[in-house]
């Protein structure tokens, strides 16, 4: 699959960035737009998300964290996600607040299934599904 970059909503005079629509589970006629973040190991989705979908967080592990300047509180669980054709199961910490138009994908929950080819110079991604997906590489309690 092949995307290109695109600016960020609600960030004025940006850049063009590595982003791609994710369905959630629920959401499944409303793609998510996501930025792709070789840096974060966890993707993070606003919390508005798991409320529309109905994605049921009162058990869920809790954690704060500090991203772009704002401090949130966020909400783990497993989800069905899927890009195009492509599904997988992968956490997702659910955060409030989230002040971004955006989410964002990290390594546990996106890169580990995918094989991806960031072409700056050409502002596109190259997504490939992994053929076999390792173990992860460490043990997430859900």
């Amino acid at each position: 699959m092949r995307f290109e970059f695109k600016e960020l909503p609600g960030v004025a005079a940006d850049y063009r960035r590595p982003v791609v629509p994710i369905s959630v589970e629920g959401l499944e006629n409303a793609p998510q737009l996501c930025l792709l973040d070789t840096g974060a190991l966890h993707n993070r989705f606003a919390a508005w998300v798991a409320v529309s979908a109905g994605i049921d967080l009162v058990h869920s592990e809790v954690e704060k964290f500090a991203v772009g300047g704002f401090i949130s509180e966020a909400r783990l669980t497993r989800v069905q996600l899927a890009l195009g054709i492509h599904r997988w199961e992968a956490p997702v910490w659910f955060c409030d607040p989230w002040p971004l138009s955006f989410h964002l994908l990290g390594q546990e929950g996106f890169f580990r299934w995918f094989d991806v080819r960031v072409r700056a110079a050409r502002y596109t991604l190259d997504i490939t599904p992994e053929t076999s997906v390792a173990a992860p590489a460490r043990n997430l309690s859900f």
